[in-house]
């Protein structure tokens, strides 16, 4: 389990960090569609805790909805981690590719943080993985969203923040 004092999370809320993207396709290959448009019909969302005790939800595709990629990768990806990345809000729904660190431990290969179209949530974080993972994705609040991933592809969180960039991610 990561933990964190008032301090280093103050470093890494505090910190700027630039973060190169790769373009076209990741590591672990090439998606299909370029947006994560949001399409509510195929999506299960179950309502969670945030660790600051603010409600959210996590959604998740149906399988046939699903992007999948094959893996390319020879990298143990299946150890606990925790990375700083740098995951702004958008205010279009286009994937971003993670950095190559990013795929290799966290096995995730592309994320998109836009507008929530609920009228409880304001923002959704979603995420390609390629393993099953327990994720947690700290914004800039220092507050963390937990999911727990079963299996690979699409998953999505719904949540409010008043800084909704996507500071730091541990895994387990």
């Amino acid at each position: 389990m990561w933990s964190f004092s008032p301090l280093s999370m103050s470093l890494l809320i505090g910190s700027s960090v630039a973060v190169p993207f790769l373009s076209g396709s990741g590591r672990y290959g090439t998606a299909t569609n370029t947006q994560a448009t949001l399409d509510e019909t195929n999506i299960k969302w179950q309502p969670a805790m945030s660790t600051k005790g603010v409600p959210f939800e996590i959604g998740v595709k149906s399988y046939r909805d699903t992007v999948h990629h094959s893996c390319e990768t020879t990298a143990n990806p299946k150890g606990d981690f925790g990375l700083v990345v740098n995951w702004p809000f958008d205010k279009n729904d286009d994937w971003k590719s993670t950095r190559n660190d990013v795929q290799d431990t966290a096995a995730i290969t592309r994320y998109s943080l836009y507008s929530s179209s609920s009228p409880i949530y304001d923002y959704v974080l979603e995420i390609t993985n390629m393993v099953d993972y327990n994720y947690r994705f700290y914004d800039q609040t220092g507050d963390s969203y937990q999911i727990n991933t079963y299996e690979e592809g699409d998953h999505l969180v719904r949540y409010n923040s008043e800084k909704p960039k996507v500071v730091f991610i541990t895994g387990s």
